[in-house]
């Protein structure tokens, strides 16, 4: 028996406009997007993990690997004109939607950035193969000169490195054999429909085995493959999750959805706690202990405002200095009256992260492409980037450790 009730609606927050999928929400924060509402449906995301790992009967929720590609890959079929066009997110952009369907297009818009040029024009020669007859979405793996052997835990392998990741294959294995072949690798995640690519709206996880196969191309969808076996969850384990549903729902309950939305109602801090999280996971921490946090987002949100205070017409005595320190005498007085509050929401917020991890450690046990990093004294094995959870509704949200992946794509860029 679920704990809660699963909406029936599409959250507003779950897809940017015109249903594009340019961004997905880490699960712990939809509470920051969407308060008592976002948190609930975390707990569905969660409760539908469980149920499918625990028991092989996942209804509700598929799950999709989120592969580290890079660049994203937008490809098709435009209605307009029937003629097969290759992109990147700029497909949809509302002012010059850059859809290039000619390496003159690929020219005129990427000339000047000729490493992404370079793999818009290979994307645009091998891709047509396939028979695509709508329009997807994928992150490209490789394309020529990108694949190198090297010997990793001693044996030889096939390593391309797309964005943070090193992705290996055994030489001597079907996989390997495959990849050697191809121009170009890449993984579908996403299908978009409609009649008009502006208004088309995405359907997250594809299937692609209706795709022509062809030697040139590697590619795969990035639907999760086992769910039973080696990545079921010990009756431990699923206790130990059921233990934080409850947990989690009895403070969330304790609270009240009133109280609890207070983070949405006070602008300020709904505007700046997320980039402060952000802050935090490139620093190499995250909310471990709430009281510590709140004050640490104090200082920041503080530092933040006095930055540049001087120069501020009028200097320190001014009117524009003035109301800035009124703001942070506002904010200190909002937080000191809403403590009990706010604490109980990052407790929910850090409960959501220990389940998230549980279920990460568990997925991460799925044999299939290694997955490495590369470091100074080799290969260092890690897990896949993450995953993506779709809801029966067809919004989606990622699983992703913060610290080890979120943390090194911020310090590469």
């Amino acid at each position: 028996m679920k704990l809660f009730e699963i909406r029936k609606e599409t959250p507003k927050w779950l897809l940017t406009e015109s249903a594009k999928n340019v961004h997905l929400e880490h699960l712990e924060d939809l509470i920051f997007n969407s308060g008592y509402a976002g948190a609930i449906e975390a707990l569905n995301y969660v409760e539908s993990l469980r149920h499918m790992l625990a028991e092989g009967t996942g209804t509700t929720t598929k799950l999709t690997v989120k592969w580290d590609g890079s660049p994203a890959i937008i490809c098709g079929i435009d209605p307009a004109d029937s003629r097969f066009f290759v992109g990147t997110k700029s497909v949809f952009a509302k002012g010059e939607p850059k859809r290039c369907k000619s390496s003159k297009d690929i020219q005129h818009w990427y000339g000047e950035q000729p490493e992404l040029a370079s793999k818009l024009e290979q994307a645009l020669k091998y891709l047509p193969k396939l028979g695509i007859g709508g329009v997807v979405q994928g992150d490209l793996m490789f394309t020529e000169g990108d694949i190198s052997t090297v010997n990793v835990n001693n044996e030889d392998c096939y390593v391309f490195t797309p964005n943070t990741i090193t992705y290996a294959v055994p030489v001597n294995s079907v996989l390997g054999q495959r990849i050697a072949r191809a121009k170009i690798g890449i993984i579908f995640h996403t299908a978009y429909e409609g009649d008009q690519i502006d208004t088309m709206q995405a359907t997250f996880g594809i299937n692609v085995s209706g795709y022509h196969q062809n030697a040139d191309v590697w590619f795969d969808d990035a639907t999760y493959k086992d769910y039973t076996g080696i990545a079921s969850l010990t009756p431990s384990e699923n206790q130990h999750i059921r233990k934080y549903q409850a947990a989690t729902l009895a403070t969330m309950e304790k609270i009240g959805q009133e109280r609890f939305d207070i983070i949405l109602t006070n602008k300020e801090f709904a505007k700046n706690i997320k980039p402060f999280i952000n802050k935090m996971i490139r620093q190499g921490s995250h909310v471990e202990d709430p009281t510590r946090f709140l004050k640490q987002f104090l200082t920041h949100y503080t530092d933040e405002l006095m930055k540049g205070i001087e120069e501020l017409s009028g200097g320190p005595q001014g009117r524009a200095a003035q109301n800035r320190l009124a703001k942070i005498k506002e904010k200190e007085q909002w937080m000191a009256d809403n403590s009990n509050n706010l604490l109980g929401v990052l407790a929910v917020y850090k409960r959501f992260i220990e389940m998230k991890h549980i279920l990460l450690r568990k997925l991460a046990q799925v044999e299939g492409i290694g997955t490495f990093q590369k470091t100074n004294d080799g290969y260092k094995v890690t897990a896949p980037e993450g995953f993506v959870a779709i809801g029966h509704d067809g919004g989606a949200i990622k699983l992703v450790d913060r610290l080890e992946f979120s943390r090194t794509n911020f310090l590469s860029k």
